[in-house]
């Protein structure tokens, strides 16, 4: 069936959910992407869902990251403490006093 051969409200249903799938699998790769998420990224890269597990990504598993960021951040607010860059962010010099 060629697409002039589908009706006007059918083909506008269809160019509807192309648009629709395609916004919330460009905002989630693109979250996914800015957080480092690799596994999450080659998940919602090749799963097909209509935008229902790049919903769930973003409202969900996205969340949790959100928040643990803001107490971490709150905490070092308050401590006055730098952040812990761990071993590879720390510089390299002689051990010792």
């Amino acid at each position: 069936m060629r697409m002039p051969d589908i009706p006007p409200a059918q083909r506008a249903i269809f160019v509807g959910v192309v648009a629709w799938s395609l916004a919330w699998k460009g905002a989630s790769l693109w979250r996914a992407a800015r957080n480092g998420s690799k596994p999450w990224f080659v998940a919602l890269l090749l799963s097909n869902t209509l935008g229902v597990l790049d919903a769930i990504y973003l409202f969900v598993v996205d969340r949790r990251n959100v928040s643990f960021r803001l107490v971490e951040e709150t905490i070092l607010a308050e401590t006055g403490e730098p952040e812990q860059g761990g071993h590879w962010d720390e510089p390299r010099g002689p051990a010792g006093p």
